[in-house]
């Protein structure tokens, strides 16, 4: 390769945020490309040690102090500063509330510990694995293969049950939007087979989430590439289409899953799901994710302080029955009891509010924030849009609608860090 072409390769990838390694280094691996590799992958030695942990959580603890003082400047690039001091901010606040609602030791250090190993990830993912194309990929591929060795390790609740659907679906998409960023170089099937197909078998195993998160992912890539460098010419027009396209595949895939759902195509347990689901007066939203009328009632009873961590009132679970039969849902199991009395909170923001107060739910609204905007104002010649497109539409979806726990608190993180990386990347309109 000559010196020409050396510099041009250099100087694009750095244009583009991700430092190119020099090319006599190529064809090693570095300590840092091993360490974004393989601290993911050992996601899959997980214990009880103060709730679920796995053997990931230490080595990123351990690491962040040598990331940060190797390279305080990754801290201060925006909007970092902003996101860890409202973490720091959602820590202290959970630290007040749980010590003034006197919560129990298991439990306020499950819920500070949660907050630090998420906080700590975030830090060492955005210092060590979004300094190069390589390290960025490695760390997503790890990601991917810890959590499929981990359900094959130690499987057990739900993923028993429904391995794709609790367990591999998710990872296996990483690893599927990876392959598509990396192989296709932009190809529109290349893009839309693969992950179209991905969404089938997600509908066929009840995963309807992932099945219009991984279709969005498709057509959101699509559309961005098409319109690669119309920013100037098409201006406004182009966020406006490309809302009212999101907004156009999540109600026609809607419309499509439930056509077929109804006539059993997707087994009997989906039709019987989405019958019950759909009749009653809030819809599919409401009637898949119900516990919001159970947290949303829990916050305005104490907006501010939260009630503490992993915080139980009985009170909540009947308020969520209740409200369920008023608005006409049945229940698609048992008698409608919940298990325990825990506050229901099916979402990382409303979670957050739920437990910390509002100092959580800062930080959460800020990173959902964020993210939309990324989305409404890329420019289309970013690498690996696809995986940053299911980054993205996951962090959405998770903070609106997933509970924060083992493995998302470990997987999110790498989202997040995605969401602060991937407006740098389409300053240039030169291609990888």
């Amino acid at each position: 390769m000559s010196a020409i072409t050396n510099a041009r390769v250099s100087t694009r990838a750095a244009v583009l945020g991700f430092p190119a390694l020099p090319t006599r280094l190529a064809g090693y691996i570095s300590l840092g490309d091993a360490f974004c590799f393989l601290v993911p992958v050992l996601q899959f030695v997980r214990f009880e040690f103060v709730g679920e942990m796995c053997l990931s959580d230490f080595l990123i603890l351990a690491a962040m102090p040598i990331a940060v003082l190797r390279h305080p400047e990754r801290l201060r690039q925006k909007p970092v500063p902003t996101v860890l001091t409202l973490g720091l901010f959602w820590l202290i606040g959970q630290v007040v509330t749980d010590l003034l609602r006197r919560s129990a030791p298991e439990d306020y250090l499950r819920g500070w510990s949660k907050i630090l190993f998420l906080l700590a990830n975030f830090t060492v993912v955005w210092i060590v694995a979004c300094r190069s194309r390589r390290r960025f990929i490695l760390y997503g591929i790890g990601l991917g293969l810890g959590a499929i060795l981990a359900f094959y390790v130690r499987p057990f609740g739900d993923a028993l049950i429904s391995p794709w659907k609790f367990a591999l679906a998710g990872p296996v998409t990483i690893l599927v939007a990876i392959g598509v960023s990396v192989a296709t170089r932009r190809s529109y099937l290349g893009i839309i087979l693969p992950l179209t197909a991905l969404a089938v078998v997600d509908a066929f195993e009840d995963d309807r989430s992932l099945a219009a998160i991984t279709f969005m992912t498709a057509v959101f890539s699509i559309f961005h590439i098409s319109t690669a460098g119309s920013q100037r010419r098409l201006g406004r027009l182009r966020v406006t289409l490309l809302f009212f396209t999101i907004v156009g595949t999540l109600w026609g895939f809607t419309q499509v899953y439930s056509h077929y759902a109804e006539q059993g195509v997707f087994g009997e347990y989906a039709q019987r799901k989405l019958a019950l689901q759909k009749n009653g007066a809030g819809g599919l939203l409401l009637g898949g994710r119900s516990e919001i009328l159970a947290s949303s009632q829990a916050i305005l009873d104490s907006p501010l302080l939260g009630h503490g961590s992993w915080p139980r009132d009985p009170i909540y679970g009947a308020i969520l029955i209740q409200k369920r039969a008023e608005l006409g849902y049945k229940e698609v199991d048992g008698n409608g009891q919940r298990p325990d009395d825990l506050i229901p909170a099916h979402s990382y923001v409303f979670g957050a509010w739920v437990e910390a107060g509002l100092a959580g739910a800062l930080f959460w609204l800020l990173l959902l924030g964020r993210t939309i905007h990324n989305f409404l104002t890329a420019s289309g010649r970013e690498p690996f849009l696809p995986l940053f497109a299911f980054g993205g539409f996951m962090l959405v979806w998770d903070i609106l609608f997933s509970p924060l726990g083992m493995p998302t608190r470990f997987i999110s993180p790498f989202f997040m860090a995605a969401m602060v990386l991937f407006p740098t990347l389409g300053a240039s309109h030169q291609e990888i």
